[in-house]
């Protein structure tokens, strides 16, 4: 089977490489990402770690800016392939791609769909506090997430989990779910989702905890956003890679830090980082990011 890959990010890479190693009929004959962009403090052209891993294998790589035009469409259509791959490409696959493959083009999505369409599923099963998650993998067509399920396979979130740990386990098990699909591509029978179920997964861009929020979820936030989620203190900002909380505190100040192990009030708890990160510095334990400090803590408030 002529394959043909569309991905970008670190998400994707696990599922390329297995196809790679794969000793059977399954062949990847070229892959598309997202072009090189400006990184870094250098600005640097930066290739995507989908790129970097099919050049070190020899596969013919492709980064148009879209694929709309006639010309980029005759070029997908001359690689002949009979099925196209995506995780997390990026770019919106019009229906005259989608048409020219023999299997359609089949996506692994980081959710358990319909629940959570969109940008960004892992994070915002985090938010929402869900109690499983699992990954789908679909059928594409020119909707949002919306095409038929092949296979679905899911297991409970641990209340350990953040960003990063979710992400590598849904990578993972989206590679093997991917093989167990391709290697059985004639007896799949899609199977239409249910519209009345979905929920969309936005694209988030703000990573603050704020004065106002609930304990839990600047909890939850921490866990989503690793490791971006931040405190606002004195026009500062202060990361927050590890936490805890306690629920249902007596009421203090919202916002407030309580004690000089960074403890914050917050509505229905207390927020109590664990692992910090002031900018431009590296992470610390809450232990010695308030030794390092040369006034005391308590009694600030976040922003």
């Amino acid at each position: 089977m002529r394959i043909i890959f569309m991905g970008s990010p670190e998400f994707a890479v696990s599922a390329l490489d297995l196809l790679l190693k794969s000793q059977n009929r399954l062949l990847v004959i070229a892959v598309y990402t997202k072009p090189p962009k400006p990184s870094g403090r250098g600005q640097k052209l930066t290739k995507s770690p989908v790129h970097i891993l099919a050049e070190e294998n020899n596969i013919e790589v492709c980064t148009p800016s879209s694929l709309k035009s006639q010309a980029e469409q005759e070029k997908f259509k001359n690689f002949k392939p009979d099925i196209a791959v995506v995780a997390a490409y990026g770019l919106i696959l019009p229906s005259k791609i989608l048409n020219i493959l023999k299997y359609g083009c089949i996506n692994i999505h980081p959710s358990l769909l319909p629940r959570w369409r969109g940008a960004a599923p892992i994070q915002h099963t985090i938010l929402a506090g869900d109690a499983e998650t699992g990954v789908s993998i679909m059928q594409l067509d020119e909707g949002l997430d919306s095409g038929p399920v092949l296979k679905q396979k899911k297991f409970l979130v641990k209340k350990e989990d953040n960003y990063k740990t979710l992400h590598d386990k849904l990578s993972k098990l989206g590679s093997e779910l991917l093989l167990e699909v391709l290697n059985e591509i004639e007896k799949q029978i899609p199977v239409k989702q249910d519209d009345s179920l979905t929920c969309y997964a936005d694209k988030i861009e703000d990573y603050q905890i704020y004065v106002n929020d609930n304990c839990e979820v600047a909890y939850r936030k921490i866990k989503a956003f690793y490791p971006k989620a931040f405190v606002k203190m004195e026009g500062k900002r202060i990361r927050i890679l590890d936490a805890d909380f306690e629920a249902n505190t007596p009421y203090l100040e919202q916002g407030k830090v309580i004690n000089d192990n960074m403890h914050i009030s917050l509505k229905g708890g207390i927020l109590i980082p664990k692992i910090v990160q002031m900018e431009g510095r590296n992470p610390c334990s809450i232990a010695d990011f308030v030794r390092g400090l040369k006034s005391a803590i308590a009694e600030k408030l976040i922003e």
